[in-house]
């Protein structure tokens, strides 16, 4: 697991800085992972209430495995640093990377917000609801090169990124996917656009596999 600057290979020269998550973050990693945690939860109720078959038991177990690495995800450490060469990102294995000549600007948005939030109705503003800050450093072509994620890295961590680097930053304070977009094509994916697919197909799968552990458990 790569989480430490000391996992980082040699080949990436000597570390200049380094950034890891403030505190401030826990409370949307938390909520990240909420939907597997309550999953892994009522999974491990039905093998204490039935205590179902050893089959049927080691797909639950496997089950609550996967809810597991899935919190891990969002809560386990996480360590952003520069070295003279490159810009470094961790990750359950390795680190990604982005080579620093290839960076030209950053873009950080303060809050994206999801589609429609911020438009107005009968002269009110209407709710934000969860919004998050983003940066990405971009190539020549506005090409993503490496991204942070608000829920993980704060709006100050990534600011300091920006200007550690010294490249050239265009900072957005409230904005939604599609005019960000707009500027940027090639920054914003269509899970941004469309939030609701992410919504629908989580949702789909969390009852699909509660009704299978539920069937399984039942009927064995």
């Amino acid at each position: 697991m790569a989480d430490n600057i000391r996992h980082i290979p040699g080949r990436f020269g000597q570390v200049r800085q380094v950034w890891h998550p403030r505190i401030t973050s826990m409370g949307r990693r938390i909520l990240a992972c909420f939907p597997a945690a309550v999953l892994g939860v009522l999974c491990l109720v039905m093998l204490w209430m039935r205590r179902p078959a050893p089959a049927i038991s080691a797909i639950i177990v496997v089950v609550v495995l996967v809810c597991i690495a899935l919190c891990w995800v969002w809560l386990r450490p996480n360590t952003v640093a520069v070295t003279s060469s490159h810009v470094l990102g961790s990750r359950g294995i390795g680190f990604r990377n982005a080579v620093r000549e290839k960076v030209r600007g950053a873009v950080v948005v303060e809050s994206l917000e999801r589609p429609g939030q911020g438009s107005k109705r009968g002269g009110k503003a209407a709710k934000r609801g969860l919004a998050r800050p983003f940066l990405w450093l971009v190539d020549d072509d506005g090409r993503n090169l490496f991204r942070l994620d608000g829920t993980v890295w704060d709006l100050r961590s990534m600011q300091e990124l920006a200007t550690y680097l010294g490249v050239p930053t265009t900072q957005f304070q409230r904005v939604e996917p599609k005019a960000l977009g707009n500027r940027w094509p090639k920054l914003v994916t269509p899970l941004m656009r469309y939030p609701w697919i992410k919504s629908v197909f989580t949702g789909a799968v969390l009852i699909g596999i509660v009704a299978a552990v539920y069937w399984l458990a039942w009927n064995a």
